[in-house]
């Protein structure tokens, strides 16, 4: 899975709007952001305080960008952002995608199930620990070794405080290692959304197309202690008209990008995981839409399924489009020869690129399975098990049963004790369950499996067993009882007798 970084991104508003004038744009870290040179580039007047402030106002809402508006933590976000946390307060009778929610007061404002936030509060460099761990190591003891440091760092950094978060996140493919400390917040309600058709004006079936002429915005409220919080850092409003030629900033959390993929790794993604995700994506979809023609309740459950569908087609066509342009690849290919020859002169025989040749046909062969079976990859779409929620909490339970009987080093790196808050958080968490939807789901998986990996591979006979798709998916969606919260946090805290 790509490591999402909070960044700061700046770009001219001149080239936001087309302008053929030329444009200072980029990406940086709020640790590293080339202050001497924008201040002189742009005639703006930043210093590290100014970071500080834009960085403590920023929000990290799930995979979402957020930002502090007042000093009662009130969040303003897009509204494709809140659409889970719309869809899990929802019901049939009171569906708050048709007619938005709009609360009297804070008291009408309503907890988004399974919802956090978090702030970044401070950055640490621990790049020398993190190279240190795995000096002199291949392989797979390499990874561990790495892992198990990250997870030590972590521990240290928050101490098994449940207000904060502490993560190392991985910058420049390993170049650099930072510890990211995040304030976290637990309750979060829902206190705007518009309808869902004022947000998506337009008829495109995502948010990209027409963003201007919708109202693509809600908010939200961090509370604490059940509270608003309190944010005396936020960011204000300014009623000035927009001049053109100003320079605008845009700060956010996720904000990673594949920049540093080399000519091969990225013909890989061309001809070899767009293909299947786009395939079998689309057929989701249509399963998903044929689901939702069956009737009132169907359409209600698979309406934010399919909004999620569509917006992932889409992003992975838009990847396609530039892959197969001769023009970009072309460009690419100049880049690349452009930084090898001012690279590879101190790299020896130890050559990244050549590496990374290298293992391009072992990735080839093994991303369907690993797609299908595990999902999360980092360079594609396809989730596991069509996104079931059942699934997903299933697998965490049996993992976390498994990998808490070992030192929080040796574990898989999302059960390390410096995580296990975030994971009992979202396995707790009370969100509704379609039995018909996750049906869907399940089949679609199971049957892409199979046709993927073919029928002969031991990995299909071990997951269907003498049963059908259809049968098997029927099965264990109308046997479990792991809808039920307290089922869940049962069969956590009874560990790995209890799942067994």
């Amino acid at each position: 899975m790509r490591h999402l970084t909070p960044a700061l991104a700046a770009a001219l508003l001149t080239l936001a709007a087309g302008s053929a004038a030329h444009a200072e744009e980029g990406m940086w870290t709020f640790d590293n952001f080339p202050i001497a040179r924008a201040n002189q580039t742009l005639g703006t007047n930043i210093d590290q305080a100014w970071l500080d402030r834009v960085r403590l106002s920023s929000v990290k809402f799930g995979g979402c960008s957020a930002g502090l508006v007042s000093a009662s933590g009130l969040v303003m976000t897009n509204n494709h952002c809140v659409a889970t946390c719309v869809a899990n307060l929802s019901t049939q009778a009171t569906n708050y995608a048709e007619t938005g929610f709009t609360p009297r007061s804070r008291e009408e404002e309503l907890k988004c199930p399974g919802g956090t936030a978090e702030i970044l509060t401070d950055i640490s460099d621990v790049t020398q620990r993190m190279h240190a761990a795995g000096a002199g190591l291949t392989g797979q003891a390499f990874t561990r070794a790495r892992d198990a440091e990250a997870g030590r760092i972590e521990q240290e950094g928050c101490a098994g405080d449940p207000n904060t978060r502490c993560q190392v996140l991985t910058l420049y493919r390993g170049g650099q290692f930072k510890l990211y400390t995040y304030k976290r917040y637990s309750d979060v309600r829902l206190a705007f959304a518009p309808e869902d058709r004022a947000a998506t004006f337009g008829g495109d079936p995502d948010n990209f197309s027409f963003p201007r002429f919708a109202i693509d915005a809600a908010f939200i409220r961090l509370y604490e202690n059940g509270a608003p919080a309190r944010t005396p850092t936020h960011f204000k409003w300014n009623a000035s008209q927009p001049v053109e030629g100003t320079p605008v900033f845009v700060s956010g959390s996720p904000g990673a990008t594949q920049r540093l993929l080399t000519q091969d790794q990225l013909f890989s993604v061309r001809d070899v995981v767009l293909p299947m995700d786009q395939l079998i994506a689309s057929e989701l979809r249509g399963r998903l839409i044929q689901y939702s023609e069956q009737g009132e309740r169907q359409a209600f459950e698979a309406m934010d399924p399919i909004v999620s569908i569509e917006n992932t087609y889409k992003r992975g066509l838009g990847r396609m489009r530039a892959l197969t342009d001769p023009g970009f690849m072309r460009m690419k290919a100049e880049q690349e020869t452009d930084f090898r020859g001012r690279a590879e002169a101190g790299v020896g025989s130890d050559n990244p690129w050549t590496t990374l040749t290298g293992v391009q046909p072992i990735l080839r062969e093994s991303y369907p399975a690993y797609a299908l079976l595990e999902g999360g990859t980092g360079i594609g779409t396809t989730p596991v098990a069509g996104g079931s929620q059942l699934f997903l909490w299933a697998r965490t339970l049996v993992r976390g049963a498994q990998e808490r009987g070992k030192p929080s080093a040796e574990r898989l790196p999302e059960f390390a004790d410096s995580r296990l808050a975030g994971v009992q958080s979202g396995l707790f968490a009370e969100r509704p369950v379609y039995p018909g939807l996750e049906q869907v789901r399940m089949e679609w998986w199971l049957s892409k499996t199979r046709e993927w990996l073919t029928a002969d591979s031991p990995n299909a006979r071990a997951l269907l067993g003498n049963e059908s798709p259809e049968q098997l998916s029927a099965r264990l969606i109308e046997g479990t009882t792991l809808a039920d919260p307290a089922v869940r946090r049962a069969l956590w805290d009874g560990g790995l007798a209890a799942v067994e």
